[in-house]
């Protein structure tokens, strides 16, 4: 689900808004599922109640809870399909016809994030960790349809990738409040390379390359409020940031060669949460969790150095909006080795209709249902689950689109 995942929006989950000529891809952006096996079988309704490495960046607050050194690898492998009723959709208002047949594209995933939990004392903690909340990639190909006189084929992959490094630190200030503040350093990546068959004033293959990275920073503020022994509340705020892309483009056509620099600001969106944990039992815990991440005014402006006709900046037109995350979990202690867990997450769309496409994360309102078990033996912790989301579809603009996928997870966690 390289683009259920991530939205993908991954999923989650920004690809590639290009092939980098104005309204020839749409954008698409991400929505991550999180981090460690055993938080996301819960669904990711965690904000209250993960205290583990995995709070870095579910609540670093849950950090202050960790009783021992802990470090913790997780990874993840598997596969979405996508539906586009527009297929490869060409945006240029010149050229509004369909140009391409296929509807659907499938895509496999391998991707993962590792931390450690480090108690300072009975009262604080530190954590730090790495993660990649977009790891996306699109490989597309088809020829034209006859009865398109503009374009006969495409020949297109593209990439993006976020890359987040997290440092935090918690507190408890009193016996119910835990505070905690973090810092995500952030690395951004876009790529990409399209052959397109054009039949324009004359038959040929317009041939664009693009490659850039840039860096950027965000803040992170967490706290969680002890009601009593069974009932504990958690917030989180991520303030997001602008990452600035840089790197170099270039296009060919019939001979003629145009490049450039190009500049692009890739908008980490602000996220908010509230949580809530009850221990409904010694060995059963419920949680809930509402999230909201503020994709307004995510844009797919570019601008170029030495922009040409096959190289010009492109304005914003993207139309965004916020999106709402409902998530739900459950653990259940078997015994002093064994747990299980079982969760579900469910989310609302945020891109317009104008920038839905095969080329970015088609978005749906997603239904996702996921379950783990762990076993401990000593100091040793592996998890073992998966998640799916259900094959959903949106019709916008008279259009239809559909996601769907799942994965494999399997987290290992070790106590020192």
């Amino acid at each position: 689900m390289a683009t259920y995942t991530h939205r993908n929006r991954a999923a989650a989950a920004f690809l590639l808004f290009f092939v980098f000529a104005p309204g020839f891809l749409a954008a698409s952006g991400y929505e991550f599922d999180g981090i460690g096996a055993r938080s996301m079988a819960r669904g990711g309704a965690v904000i209250a109640d993960a205290a583990d490495w995995s709070a870095i960046y579910w609540n670093p607050a849950n950090l202050a809870d960790v009783k021992a050194r802990e470090a913790g690898l997780e990874l993840k492998k598997g596969r979405s399909h996508s539906y586009d009723g527009n297929s490869f959709s060409l945006k240029d208002p010149n050229f509004p016809t369909d140009a391409f047949a296929k509807k659907h594209v499938e895509s496999t995933f391998f991707f993962g994030s590792l931390g450690a939990a480090v108690p300072l004392g009975d009262n604080s903690a530190f954590g730090a960790g790495f993660y990649t909340p977009l790891l996306q990639g699109s490989d597309f190909k088809d020829a034209g349809l006859p009865s398109n006189t503009q374009y006969n084929s495409i020949d297109y992959e593209g990439f993006a990738s976020i890359m987040v490094a997290n440092f935090s630190y918690a507190r408890k200030v009193s016996e119910k409040l835990s505070l905690a503040l973090g810092v995500n350093a952030i690395r951004g990546s876009l790529s990409s390379d399209a052959k397109i068959g054009v039949n324009l004033l004359a038959p040929g293959t317009l041939h664009k390359e693009l490659d850039g990275t840039g860096f950027g920073t965000e803040g992170i503020i967490g706290a969680k409020y002890r009601l009593s022994d069974a009932f504990s509340a958690g917030a989180v705020f991520r303030t997001g940031a602008n990452v600035k892309i840089e790197g170099e483009a270039e296009a060919s056509l019939l001979g003629t060669v145009e490049k450039s620099d190009f500049k692009f600001t890739l908008m980490q969106p602000a996220t908010s949460g509230l949580g809530a944990a009850w221990r409904y039992r010694r060995n059963l815990t419920f949680t809930c969790d509402l999230t909201q991440t503020w994709w307004k005014g995510f844009s797919n402006a570019m601008t170029y150095q030495t922009p040409g006709a096959m190289l010009a900046d492109q304005a914003k037109t993207y139309d965004w909006k916020n999106s709402y995350k409902f998530r739900a979990g459950a653990l259940w202690a078997y015994n002093e080795h064994t747990d299980f867990m079982a969760g579900y997450a469910y989310d609302t769309p945020a891109i317009d209709a104008g920038s839905l496409d095969h080329a970015s994360a088609i978005d749906v309102h997603m239904h996702r249902f996921s379950a783990a078990a762990s076993r401990r033996w000593g100091g040793l912790e592996a998890t073992l689950g998966m998640l799916a989301g259900d094959f959903t579809t949106r019709k916008a603009g008279g259009v239809k689109y559909g996601l769907g996928g799942g994965y494999v997870m399997g987290e290992v966690k070790y106590k020192f």
